[in-house]
Protein backbone atom coordinates (compact mmCIF):
# COMPACT_ATOMS: atom_id res chain seq x y z
CA UNK A 1 0.00 0.00 0.00
CA UNK A 2 3.05 2.19 0.16
CA UNK A 3 5.98 2.47 -2.20
CA UNK A 4 8.45 0.58 -0.03
CA UNK A 5 11.58 -0.78 -1.67
CA UNK A 6 10.52 -3.45 -4.14
CA UNK A 7 10.69 -7.02 -2.88
CA UNK A 8 13.63 -8.43 -4.82
CA UNK A 9 13.73 -11.86 -3.15
CA UNK A 10 10.80 -14.08 -2.28
CA UNK A 11 12.97 -16.79 -0.79
CA UNK A 12 12.01 -18.64 2.37
CA UNK A 13 15.06 -17.07 4.02
CA UNK A 14 13.75 -13.54 3.36
CA UNK A 15 10.34 -14.48 4.70
CA UNK A 16 11.78 -16.20 7.77
CA UNK A 17 13.93 -13.15 8.59
CA UNK A 18 10.93 -10.80 8.34
CA UNK A 19 8.66 -13.17 10.28
CA UNK A 20 11.13 -13.55 13.14
CA UNK A 21 11.59 -9.79 13.29
CA UNK A 22 7.82 -9.29 13.40
CA UNK A 23 7.50 -11.82 16.24
CA UNK A 24 10.27 -10.02 18.12
CA UNK A 25 8.52 -6.65 17.67
CA UNK A 26 5.28 -8.14 19.01
CA UNK A 27 7.14 -9.13 22.14
CA UNK A 28 7.00 -12.87 21.60
CA UNK A 29 3.25 -12.94 22.37
CA UNK A 30 2.39 -15.13 19.38
CA UNK A 31 3.82 -18.50 18.33
CA UNK A 32 5.97 -18.26 15.22
CA UNK A 33 4.99 -21.69 13.90
CA UNK A 34 4.16 -25.15 15.14
CA UNK A 35 5.85 -28.43 14.25
CA UNK A 36 4.74 -28.62 10.61
CA UNK A 37 7.67 -28.76 8.17
CA UNK A 38 8.86 -25.52 6.61
CA UNK A 39 6.50 -22.54 6.56
CA UNK A 40 2.97 -22.03 5.28
CA UNK A 41 4.57 -19.40 3.03
CA UNK A 42 6.42 -22.18 1.18
CA UNK A 43 3.10 -23.58 -0.06
CA UNK A 44 1.90 -20.35 -1.66
CA UNK A 45 1.77 -20.12 -5.46
CA UNK A 46 4.80 -18.17 -6.65
CA UNK A 47 2.73 -15.16 -7.79
CA UNK A 48 1.43 -14.64 -4.24
CA UNK A 49 4.74 -14.78 -2.41
CA UNK A 50 5.95 -11.26 -3.28
CA UNK A 51 2.68 -9.53 -2.19
CA UNK A 52 2.56 -11.52 1.06
CA UNK A 53 6.21 -10.78 1.84
CA UNK A 54 5.73 -7.10 0.95
CA UNK A 55 2.75 -6.83 3.35
CA UNK A 56 4.78 -8.50 6.12
CA UNK A 57 7.68 -6.15 5.52
CA UNK A 58 5.31 -3.18 5.79
CA UNK A 59 4.36 -4.41 9.26
CA UNK A 60 8.00 -4.83 10.26
CA UNK A 61 8.83 -1.40 8.85
CA UNK A 62 5.96 0.21 10.74
CA UNK A 63 6.62 -1.45 14.09
CA UNK A 64 10.34 -0.78 13.79
CA UNK A 65 9.64 2.96 13.46
CA UNK A 66 6.93 3.18 16.11
CA UNK A 67 7.38 1.99 19.68
CA UNK A 68 3.96 0.88 20.85
CA UNK A 69 2.90 1.16 24.50
CA UNK A 70 0.99 -1.88 25.73
CA UNK A 71 -2.10 0.24 26.29
CA UNK A 72 -2.47 1.48 22.70
CA UNK A 73 -5.86 0.72 21.18
CA UNK A 74 -6.47 -0.70 17.71
CA UNK A 75 -8.01 2.64 16.76
CA UNK A 76 -4.84 4.52 17.72
CA UNK A 77 -2.68 1.89 16.05
CA UNK A 78 -4.60 2.17 12.76
CA UNK A 79 -4.36 5.98 12.88
CA UNK A 80 -0.58 5.74 13.13
CA UNK A 81 -0.41 3.02 10.48
CA UNK A 82 -2.34 5.04 7.90
CA UNK A 83 -0.30 8.15 8.68
CA UNK A 84 2.99 6.28 8.34
CA UNK A 85 2.07 5.20 4.81
CA UNK A 86 0.43 8.51 3.82
CA UNK A 87 -2.99 6.96 3.56
CA UNK A 88 -6.28 8.37 4.82
CA UNK A 89 -9.68 7.00 5.74
CA UNK A 90 -13.06 8.21 4.57
CA UNK A 91 -14.29 11.49 6.09
CA UNK A 92 -15.20 11.11 9.76
CA UNK A 93 -14.52 7.37 9.94
CA UNK A 94 -12.53 7.62 13.18
CA UNK A 95 -15.38 9.43 14.91
CA UNK A 96 -17.64 6.44 14.21
CA UNK A 97 -15.49 3.89 16.04
CA UNK A 98 -14.28 3.50 19.62
CA UNK A 99 -11.28 1.92 21.30
CA UNK A 100 -13.08 -1.45 21.51
CA UNK A 101 -13.53 -1.72 17.73
CA UNK A 102 -11.48 -4.34 15.86
CA UNK A 103 -10.06 -3.21 12.54
CA UNK A 104 -8.47 -4.76 9.50
CA UNK A 105 -7.34 -3.22 6.23
CA UNK A 106 -7.56 -5.14 2.96
CA UNK A 107 -5.84 -3.90 -0.19
CA UNK A 108 -7.17 -4.09 -3.74
CA UNK A 109 -5.48 -7.45 -4.23
CA UNK A 110 -7.47 -8.86 -1.30
CA UNK A 111 -4.49 -9.12 1.08
CA UNK A 112 -4.76 -7.98 4.68
CA UNK A 113 -2.23 -5.21 5.28
CA UNK A 114 -3.37 -4.30 8.81
CA UNK A 115 -4.71 -6.57 11.52
CA UNK A 116 -6.00 -5.61 14.94
CA UNK A 117 -3.72 -6.94 17.62
CA UNK A 118 -6.84 -7.52 19.74
CA UNK A 119 -8.20 -9.91 17.11
CA UNK A 120 -4.90 -11.73 17.00
CA UNK A 121 -5.33 -12.28 20.75
CA UNK A 122 -8.41 -14.42 20.03
CA UNK A 123 -6.63 -16.40 17.33
CA UNK A 124 -4.87 -19.71 17.95
CA UNK A 125 -3.06 -19.81 14.62
CA UNK A 126 0.66 -19.13 14.41
CA UNK A 127 2.02 -15.90 12.93
CA UNK A 128 3.16 -17.86 9.88
CA UNK A 129 -0.39 -19.13 9.27
CA UNK A 130 -2.08 -15.78 9.89
CA UNK A 131 0.25 -14.02 7.46
CA UNK A 132 0.52 -16.63 4.71
CA UNK A 133 -2.66 -18.73 4.64
CA UNK A 134 -5.63 -17.22 2.74
CA UNK A 135 -8.54 -16.29 5.04
CA UNK A 136 -10.98 -18.88 3.53
CA UNK A 137 -8.50 -21.61 4.45
CA UNK A 138 -8.25 -20.39 8.05
CA UNK A 139 -11.88 -19.68 8.96
CA UNK A 140 -15.32 -21.09 8.25
CA UNK A 141 -18.54 -19.10 8.30
CA UNK A 142 -21.99 -19.31 6.72
CA UNK A 143 -21.92 -19.28 2.93
CA UNK A 144 -24.22 -16.27 2.58
CA UNK A 145 -21.92 -14.24 4.84
CA UNK A 146 -18.90 -15.27 2.78
CA UNK A 147 -20.67 -14.30 -0.43
CA UNK A 148 -21.59 -10.89 0.98
CA UNK A 149 -17.96 -10.20 1.83
CA UNK A 150 -16.85 -11.39 -1.61
CA UNK A 151 -19.25 -8.93 -3.22
CA UNK A 152 -17.95 -6.11 -1.04
CA UNK A 153 -14.33 -7.06 -1.77
CA UNK A 154 -15.08 -6.65 -5.46
CA UNK A 155 -15.78 -2.94 -4.85
CA UNK A 156 -12.38 -2.62 -3.18
CA UNK A 157 -10.72 -4.43 -6.07
CA UNK A 158 -12.24 -2.17 -8.72
CA UNK A 159 -11.73 1.00 -6.64
CA UNK A 160 -15.43 1.90 -6.35
CA UNK A 161 -15.93 1.24 -2.63
CA UNK A 162 -17.88 3.90 -0.72
CA UNK A 163 -18.49 3.92 3.03
CA UNK A 164 -20.93 1.20 4.06
CA UNK A 165 -22.73 0.69 7.37
CA UNK A 166 -22.72 -3.11 7.64
CA UNK A 167 -25.57 -3.77 10.12
CA UNK A 168 -28.49 -4.69 7.91
CA UNK A 169 -26.12 -5.90 5.18
CA UNK A 170 -24.18 -8.54 7.12
CA UNK A 171 -25.62 -10.04 10.30
CA UNK A 172 -23.84 -10.96 13.53
CA UNK A 173 -22.11 -14.27 12.87
CA UNK A 174 -19.48 -16.77 13.96
CA UNK A 175 -16.08 -17.25 12.38
CA UNK A 176 -14.68 -20.66 13.29
CA UNK A 177 -11.05 -21.70 13.01
CA UNK A 178 -10.69 -24.63 10.64
CA UNK A 179 -7.36 -25.89 11.96
CA UNK A 180 -6.29 -23.53 14.75
CA UNK A 181 -4.78 -25.19 17.82
CA UNK A 182 -7.79 -24.28 20.02
CA UNK A 183 -10.46 -24.36 17.26
CA UNK A 184 -11.70 -20.95 18.41
CA UNK A 185 -15.20 -19.81 17.46
CA UNK A 186 -15.52 -16.02 17.56
CA UNK A 187 -18.82 -14.18 17.28
CA UNK A 188 -18.43 -10.82 15.54
CA UNK A 189 -20.73 -7.92 14.80
CA UNK A 190 -19.82 -6.21 11.49
CA UNK A 191 -19.93 -2.42 11.79
CA UNK A 192 -18.44 -0.62 8.77
CA UNK A 193 -16.55 -1.11 5.55
CA UNK A 194 -14.88 2.12 4.55
CA UNK A 195 -12.42 3.14 1.81
CA UNK A 196 -8.73 3.85 2.28
CA UNK A 197 -7.35 6.55 -0.03
CA UNK A 198 -3.84 7.34 -1.20
CA UNK A 199 -2.50 10.86 -1.66
CA UNK A 200 -4.20 11.22 -5.04
CA UNK A 201 -7.62 10.32 -3.65
CA UNK A 202 -7.70 6.88 -5.29
CA UNK A 203 -9.20 3.95 -3.36
CA UNK A 204 -6.35 1.59 -2.50
CA UNK A 205 -8.07 -0.55 0.12
CA UNK A 206 -10.88 -0.90 2.60
CA UNK A 207 -11.16 -0.82 6.41
CA UNK A 208 -13.39 -3.48 7.95
CA UNK A 209 -14.57 -2.45 11.43
CA UNK A 210 -16.26 -4.98 13.70
CA UNK A 211 -16.88 -5.90 17.33
CA UNK A 212 -15.91 -9.13 19.04
CA UNK A 213 -18.91 -10.31 21.06
CA UNK A 214 -17.75 -13.73 22.22
CA UNK A 215 -14.94 -16.21 21.78
CA UNK A 216 -14.84 -19.85 22.88
CA UNK A 217 -12.82 -22.95 22.14
CA UNK A 218 -14.46 -25.88 20.34
CA UNK A 219 -11.58 -28.21 21.13
CA UNK A 220 -12.38 -31.07 23.53
CA UNK A 221 -11.31 -30.25 27.06
CA UNK A 222 -7.98 -31.81 27.99
CA UNK A 223 -8.36 -33.98 31.06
Amino acid sequence: MKSLPEVTSVSTESYETALKKFAELLGGSHALKRDYPGYAYDGLPEQYKAPVLHALQEWVDFFSMHTMPNSISDKQLLWRFLGAFRLKPDGDFFSKIDDETCLEVVNRAGLQTFRSLSFMSVCSYTLDEVISVPWPNLYRRDEDITNSYINLQSTITDGTLTHRDLPGLIRVHEVVEISGFDKLATTIKPMYLSPVYDGTGAVVGGIHAFKILKCESLSPAQG
